[in-house]
């Protein structure tokens, strides 16, 4: 998917969305799908069957690690990977 249908897509699933930041998660996903192991694609495959508690749980592990995400964020992030993955 190019850049430009790209930031169609997401803006139309979040109208409040760093497109820029939003497209280089996209590009990171894509990355990891084609040269990630298959371990590394079975996660963020995961990522879209996580339901609210248990997003909270993966958010707070990633602040652990220093990674900070709103409850929004986590959203659009698991948005993003979906695209991803089913542009595989």
């Amino acid at each position: 998917m190019n850049k430009k249908t790209f930031n169609e897509t997401i803006l139309t699933m979040w109208d409040d969305i760093d497109v820029s930041e939003a497209w280089t998660a996209y590009r990171e996903s894509m990355d990891t799908i084609e040269f990630g192991t298959d371990q590394d694609v079975e996660v963020l495959e995961m990522l879209l069957t996580l339901d609210d508690e248990q997003r909270l749980l993966w958010r707070t592990a990633l602040s652990e690690k220093g990674f900070e995400m709103t409850p929004l964020q986590v959203d659009q992030y698991i948005s993003i990977v979906e695209i991803a993955l089913c542009n595989e």
